[in-house]
């Protein structure tokens, strides 16, 4: 009778865990499983970022001369964050995805490279243009990981800053630069 009895929580308690696995997958699935169930893409690196970069970053200049810094025929920079995200700072060089769409048959034929917060959002946008014959590539680590190397920002207008959005206060920014969470 006991052993019926120890068979019968068994079963409950795999029951349970089935229908909790089950709960997750069907109805959290969004950014519960995301999480996990990242889209294959390229990516790129800060060194390699960096390197394309390198004529900006090295000039002590405002934004307002990056258009003729940047080797513009071989890759585009988008920012894929929100515009609350995008006019705190960019990464130098970088355009909104709104500009990107709105001009999109101005970068046939470059190297799209994408970027958000952590990497979540541009990785689906990578995917998303990959799937439609773009070549494009993901900033692995995005924003954070730019400023985890103590790297530039800029506004919109070009002005320099150290100011960035962090999309959550989940994440640690370094020291040197402000922390904004705002969604105002």
């Amino acid at each position: 009778m006991k052993r019926i009895a120890n068979r019968r929580w068994t079963l409950m308690i795999c029951v349970a865990i089935f229908g909790c696995v089950a709960f997750c997958l069907l109805v959290l699935r969004s950014p519960f499983i995301r999480l996990f169930n990242r889209p294959s893409v390229e990516t790129i690196g800060t060194d390699e970022l960096q390197v394309l970069l390198a004529p900006l970053l090295s000039a002590d200049q405002d934004a307002t001369s990056v258009a003729s810094s940047l080797p513009s025929d071989d890759f585009v920079l988008v920012d894929v964050r929100s515009e609350a995200e995008t006019s705190v700072s960019v990464i130098p060089g970088a355009i909104t995805k709104n500009e990107f769409e709105e001009n999109a048959q101005d970068h046939t034929g470059k190297l799209i490279i994408a970027y958000c917060t952590v990497g979540v959002r541009s990785g689906d946008y990578t995917k998303h243009l990959s799937d439609q014959g773009w070549s494009a590539k993901n900033y692995e680590g995005s924003i954070l990981r730019w400023i985890d190397s103590g790297l530039p920002l800029v506004t919109l207008q070009g002005t320099k800053t150290r100011r960035v959005h962090s999309y959550s206060d989940q994440y640690d920014v370094p020291d040197g630069y402000e922390q904004i969470v705002d969604w105002n």
